[in-house]
């Protein structure tokens, strides 16, 4: 009930209101996103986007509704690391091929591939081949320790879609790795 008066507060634009939720939620929201991108910076630039998108659109959050807010929050840090994967594929997109490329520096790089697959690096490489769905449910899972309910509570989604994002992203993961394995 406390946390409803001060979403209501925020709702009117108290901004001592708005410190006292940022406060509350800026650890979870840090962590949960520190955990799927796997990089702290990021995960700090993603939850100052979060608190912004929650800051601006407030209003919009139904006290009366089903949703929790932790979910609600959740959520908007969820889509913005969606978001930020689509600008950052965008990006690589339109990147020019440099012109003075340097056979010797493909080489270089073809040789730090290898040796990073034969310290175990392969695995988290070939979960960046999975969906967005499935390599958040599998690192909330594997990585962050989450309990199927837990994470079906984050995402807002029922047990048995979240069981089933992590069985297809693990077995499609095994086909990824018996691929390179074979080469």
């Amino acid at each position: 009930m406390e946390e409803n008066n001060l979403i209501k507060k925020c709702q009117r634009g108290d901004k001592e209101a708005f410190q006292k939720l940022i406060s509350q939620y800026h650890p979870i929201v840090h962590k949960f996103l520190v955990k799927i991108t796997n990089h702290e910076q990021t995960a700090e630039d993603l939850t100052q986007e979060t608190f912004l998108k929650i800051i601006r659109n407030i209003e919009k959050f139904d006290i009366e509704g089903k949703a929790k807010f932790s979910t609600y929050v959740i959520t908007i840090a969820k889509n913005a690391y969606i978001d930020y994967l689509r600008r950052e594929k965008r990006a690589m997109q339109n990147t020019p091929i440099p012109e003075n490329l340097n056979i010797e520096d493909v080489h270089i790089q073809v040789e730090e591939t290898v040796v990073n697959k034969l310290y175990g690096q392969s695995i988290l490489e070939n979960l960046e081949g999975l969906s967005e769905e499935q390599k958040i449910a599998i690192k909330l899972k594997y990585i962050e320790g989450l309990t199927l309910k837990e994470i079906g509570d984050q995402l807002n989604l029922e047990t048995k879609t979240v069981k089933s994002r992590i069985h297809n992203g693990i077995v499609r993961l095994r086909k990824q790795l018996e691929k390179g394995d074979e080469r």
